[in-house]
């Protein structure tokens, strides 16, 4: 009896992933029943990112073995992206949250299961959170001003975060 190993089917997924090298764009493969989420939260300490543009380099670099620890935002470029697993947290609100990383402030709406705090909810979370309507804005800079990035969703590292404040007056503010 011969046991065959059958890869899973793939599909890609293009994404803007920033690090602390800058913005980076390519493509993973992900198995095709896979969110992005599951995919990012594997136990694996490297991502696998094909035909990647590096800041400041001409070529595209065939591969890159991103380690996980360097990712600190990823933005899908594909509107149809399957992000989350259908039905993966329950009910849920959505939670105003403002996440500070090392380049500045990311503003955005954060699901969280009803009648949880987000300071509950962080402490359950395995590595990656999803923020919808965000904004990226340097530190002191109007979130409503010229240089803001935008997202329609992203996808945050918690490991790589200094900390997740929950904006005021943004549901259940006890911490």
């Amino acid at each position: 009896m011969s046991s065959a190993y059958l890869a899973p089917e793939l599909r890609t997924c293009t994404a803007n992933v920033l690090t602390p090298l800058g913005w980076l764009n390519g493509t993973f493969h992900i198995p095709r029943m896979q969110s992005l989420v599951d995919f990012l939260s594997s136990g694996s300490p490297i991502l696998k990112f094909v035909r990647v543009r590096v800041p400041q380099e001409n070529k595209l670099v065939a591969f890159v073995g991103l380690r996980r620890e360097s990712v600190q935002l990823i933005e899908p470029t594909q509107p149809d992206e399957q992000i989350e697993t259908p039905g993966f947290a329950g009910r849920t609100t959505q939670r105003e949250v403002g996440v500070l990383i090392p380049s500045g402030i990311v503003r955005g709406r954060l699901d969280v299961l009803v009648n949880v705090r987000v300071s509950d909810f962080l402490r359950q979370q395995q590595g990656m959170a999803v923020l919808r309507g965000a904004t990226l804005a340097g530190y002191g800079a109007d979130p409503a001003g010229a240089g803001i990035r935008r997202f329609h969703t992203v996808v945050v590292n918690l490991g790589q975060v200094i900390g997740v404040a929950e904006a005021e007056g943004s549901g259940n503010n006890r911490r």
